[in-house]
């Protein structure tokens, strides 16, 4: 087991940080392990252009209390690139057998369940694990998952995409990119910028856009087969959300007893940064609680306090 992370600094993170030897997965990737060696342990499933370093604030406020494993998704930070022969034009499928093998080695270690936490294209493959395989997670935690529900007759042409042009920029000047986005998201922990940062720099180019993460599979149908505690989290600038009104409504239609959800007010697509305390007053007792009880996840229905 590594060190604990050192949280009196920035997190460097020039050289991996706190790995471990990666668990034994086909063509494993990059898993960083943090945190307590006998704690319950969470798995982390970051965003589109993220990687498994991009949960500094978060880990800093766990690491007492929970074995931490954040896998840089493929594609994504130091794992393998993608095969184009093998996972063709999208890449869904691919992420959901890594996280698939990655939790079917954490539960040959320990009888004990990991709870997923994901953000964004994470939680949207968090969200089809716990719809599939509810064997191998106790719950999970959906931090604004892509479950966007288009209006009705918004028939508009998609905008074409930018994210090879937007990540090529931080390739071309880090500090100056990290500069900017230190300006643009004022509210973020300072912690979180250099990494949030060298992982765009780290992006396979060969993911051009979101579309190629975006299963076909409607997210309705995949919300309705969870059966383990899940407390979705989604911010209240609902242009900025992927979750937005719609969503929300379809999901309470839905039904489904086990998905809660909560919104954060003045918190955009990413709640944790945007809304850092509001974020975790409401997830990390959840969290506690459903490690406690995983058949029954605490109630924080509605909306929480900015």
């Amino acid at each position: 087991m590594t060190e604990p992370l050192n949280v009196t600094e920035p997190l460097n993170v020039t050289e991996p940080l706190n790995v471990t030897e990666p668990l034994n997965v086909t063509e494993p990737l990059r898993v960083h392990e943090l945190g307590r060696e006998d704690g319950p342990t969470l798995v982390l499933l970051h965003g589109f252009t993220d990687s498994g370093l991009c949960w500094a604030d978060a880990v800093r406020r766990w690491r007492h209390d929970y074995r931490i494993v954040a896998p840089d998704a493929r594609g994504h930070g130091e794992s393998p690139r993608f095969d184009p022969a093998k996972s063709g034009s999208n890449r869904t499928d691919v992420m959901v057998a890594d996280v698939v093998s990655l939790l079917e080695a954490l539960t040959r270690e320990s009888d004990d369940l990991p709870l997923l936490v994901g953000h964004s294209m994470g939680a949207g493959i968090a969200a089809i694990v716990m719809a599939s395989r509810p064997d191998l997670v106790c719950a999970g935690v959906l931090e604004d998952p892509p479950w966007f529900t288009r209006p009705p007759g918004d028939d508009r042409v998609p905008e074409p995409d930018t994210t090879q042009q937007w990540v090529q920029g931080f390739r071309d000047d880090l500090d100056e990119a990290v500069t900017r986005g230190r300006l643009e998201q004022p509210l973020w922990p300072e912690i979180e910028l250099r990494p949030w940062g060298v992982a765009k720099a780290r992006l396979d180019l060969s993911l051009t856009g979101p579309e190629q993460i975006v299963r076909q599979t409607p997210w309705v149908d995949v919300a309705a087969a969870i059966t383990r505690p899940t407390l979705l989290v989604t911010g209240g600038r609902d242009d900025q959300v992927l979750v937005g009104p719609l969503s929300r409504q379809r999901l309470t239609e839905l039904g489904n007893p086990h998905v809660e959800v909560v919104v954060v007010p003045g918190a955009g697509h990413t709640v944790r940064r945007d809304c850092t305390d509001a974020f975790h007053q409401i997830v990390d007792p959840w969290i506690k609680a459903s490690f406690g009880d995983s058949s029954s996840g605490a109630s924080f229905r509605g909306e929480a306090s900015s």
